[in-house]
């Protein structure tokens, strides 16, 4: 894969010139997969409040949020995703652009202690258990109970995480947000939601 691009920093990028790190496959996921650039960076203005914060991507993918995020705040990003291909692609990224707060863990969300993070983003990736348009690969069945079952365990996590952790959704519905946080805004005509928890 060819990652010789501009030096430009990587979060100052549009969405067609930062994936043109990935090749043509992955390129072609990225409208419907992969978070936009402005929106990470939106995200990020709210998730991050110090160089302390810890930031968990459910769900990362090729990586994308994570290394803008990396790239543009003072915050450590973590993205778990189960497909290793992406997890090692995502990887070579950071060291191609020197981002050195930034990790990406292969394994299941349900394997990930939520205790170690005070700060969460979410791109609604278990949909592709629901829908198979434009799918990744083949490796996630079509299965409801799944579907129900992740997102039972993400509102399980957020429900006794400490007053004060903030959360953002990206195009996804508010069933995985317990009733103790607070919609503190919106964006992108509702797509984005930034959530904090009530003290």
């Amino acid at each position: 894969m060819n990652l010789e691009i501009d030096q430009s920093p990587i979060y100052c990028r549009s969405d067609k010139d930062f994936d043109a790190v990935y090749p043509l496959k992955i390129r072609k996921l990225s409208s419907r997969h992969w978070t936009p650039v402005e929106m990470a960076k939106r995200a990020v203005d709210f998730l991050v409040d110090d160089s302390e914060t810890r930031v968990l991507d459910i769900g990362s993918g090729v990586g994308k949020f994570c290394l803008v995020a990396a790239a543009y705040s003072r915050g450590h990003f973590t993205g778990v995703e189960q497909r290793g291909s992406l997890v090692r692609l995502s990887q070579k990224i950071a060291t191609r652009f020197h981002l050195e707060r930034v990790k990406f863990i292969h394994d299941n969300i349900k394997n990930i202690n939520f205790e170690n993070f005070n700060s969460f983003y979410f791109f609604n990736a278990f949909e592709e258990n629901l829908d198979h348009t434009d799918k990744i690969d083949d490796s996630s069945p079509i299965d409801v109970a799944l579907y129900e079952s992740y997102c039972r365990y993400l509102y399980e996590q957020f429900e006794t995480a400490p007053s004060g952790t903030k959360v953002v959704t990206y195009c996804t519905s508010s069933y995985i947000i317990p009733e103790n946080y607070l919609l503190v805004k919106t964006g992108t005509k509702g797509k984005l939601k930034f959530w904090k928890k009530r003290h």
